[in-house]
């Protein structure tokens, strides 16, 4: 997955990103606020060596300063704890004294700062008075004990001082890490889900997968200017694909399907077909879904005789045939359900209507049902020139359409290309989007993917 990859992931779910950071900022702050406060209490000590006897005092400092290391664990040590509990008298043992307390000795100096944390400020500010009046004979009693002359000085030179506000819970801190904490985990999971999600969300995929051309990307939610300018997109671009034999031509007879259902198969042949006849072509839309016909009552025909009426022999097909209700385009409807949709698509009377068809329009476009369920589309893809795929973005996955590709190749039925239908807008490109619909004349087309076809 490449950087621009993840980008989009994160553009397309930036609403989970917001939310995790919105979630992460308010647990921030309700772990503040059940966070205990803690107190500070600092002091600080002067190490000092006085130089001995034919000595240098830069020889002196480097010996207390030496000290001052091994110092930074005995102001931390349990006996410092115990004599600093009996000179406050203090109600605590020395073990909870010591961990309390954190020393530290500033780099090249011989100043040692002991800093106690607790709670309570009062404990923590006896405790530090505690240290700076026993710390020094505790050192004095380990080094000096024995000799004439004091060889290390401990002495007091800065507290014991205490804020009067708590040290610790810091709430910038927690809300700033309860804020990032969300973004990191909103990003990872954005990513993760794309990652991990086996539809289709691009053209390009579905290029790959369909091994030709995405003639179109129809976008979710856009008006009719929007859908009309995809379609036209369409119509164009189904004029430059190879039909079959290699003849670069426009394909005369086209299959339209889908794997599955509802991807939007039906709305996308209708308007396709009501593009073609608005650019001057004669246009001829089949219903060839003889299983779940809905074309008729969705362009509200009367009802009469249709395609299975045709391939049963019942009447010839320009008596079927019915307008579209725009100039240039006519309609062929399913008619009555038959029991044998399959074995009438496959029929020689199902051929020697397209060839009658082939003569009298410019473009006949076959509305057929899913390949993966049922093998109509595949028997129709026999008598047409090539198939036109539609796949729905996020929903269709990839093992389908490869699996609806494979069926084609098995028929030796051309794809000339795929639509990507209903891909979702990004929050940027609603804003940019302009709503008018000013040169857009199809006064009753559904949303592709929606309304009332099911495609």
């Amino acid at each position: 997955m490449e950087l621009r990859g993840y980008l989009h992931a994160l553009r397309l779910r930036w609403w989970l990103v917001a939310g995790l950071a919105v979630l992460g900022f308010l647990l921030g702050l309700v772990a503040f606020l059940l966070t205990p406060p803690v107190y500070a209490s600092t002091v600080t000590f002067y190490v000092s060596v006085p130089p001995v006897a034919g000595g240098s005092s830069a020889t002196a400092t480097q010996y207390a300063q030496a000290k001052v290391n091994s110092y930074v664990s005995l102001v931390r040590s349990e006996e410092s704890a115990r004599r600093v509990v009996a000179d406050q008298k203090l109600s605590v043992s020395p073990a909870s004294v010591a961990s309390s307390i954190s020393a530290s000795a500033q780099l090249n100096t011989t100043l040692l700062t002991a800093t106690v944390r607790s709670g309570s400020p009062e404990r923590s500010l006896a405790v530090a008075r505690g240290l700076a009046t026993t710390f020094g004979p505790l050192v004095d009693e380990l080094d000096n004990a024995g000799r004439p002359a004091a060889v290390i000085a401990v002495d007091v030179v800065s507290g014991p001082t205490s804020a009067s506000s708590p040290v610790s819970p810091d709430l910038k801190k927690f809300l700033a890490l309860g804020l990032l904490a969300g973004l990191v985990l909103g990003a990872l999971l954005a990513v993760l889900r794309d990652l991990l999600d086996a539809t289709v969300r691009s053209s390009a995929v579905a290029s790959e997968l369909v091994g030709a051309p995405t003639l179109a990307v129809v976008d979710e939610d856009r008006d009719e200017r929007g859908r009309a300018e995809a379609v036209r997109q369409l119509r164009t671009n189904l004029m430059f694909v190879r039909a079959t034999g290699g003849a670069t031509r426009g394909a005369e007879v086209v299959v339209v399907t889908s794997a599955v259902g509802g991807e939007g198969k039906t709305t996308t042949a209708l308007d396709l077909a009501r593009s073609l006849a608005e650019a001057g072509e004669r246009v001829l839309l089949v219903e060839a879904d003889l299983r779940r016909p809905t074309l008729a009552p969705t362009l509200h025909l009367e009802p009469g005789p249709g395609l299975s009426e045709v391939l049963a022999g019942q009447v010839e097909v320009a008596a079927a045939v019915r307008p579209g209700g725009a100039e240039g385009l006519s309609v062929l409807p399913a008619g009555a359900v038959p029991p044998n949709p399959a074995e009438l698509l496959g029929s020689e009377r199902m051929a020697a209507a397209v060839a009658t068809l082939r003569t009298g329009y410019d473009k006949v476009l076959l509305d057929a049902p899913p390949l993966l369920p049922v093998t109509d589309a595949a028997v129709c893809s026999a008598v047409a020139d090539g198939v036109l795929l539609v796949v729905r973005w996020g929903r269709t996955s990839r093992d389908e359409v490869v699996e609806a590709v494979a069926m084609l190749e098995q028929v030796h039925a051309p794809v000339l290309g795929s639509v990507l239908n209903g891909r979702r807008l990004t929050r940027s490109e609603r804003r940019r989007y302009s709503s008018d619909p000013s040169d857009f004349s199809w006064s009753s087309v559904s949303p592709v993917g929606h309304g009332s076809h099911p495609g």
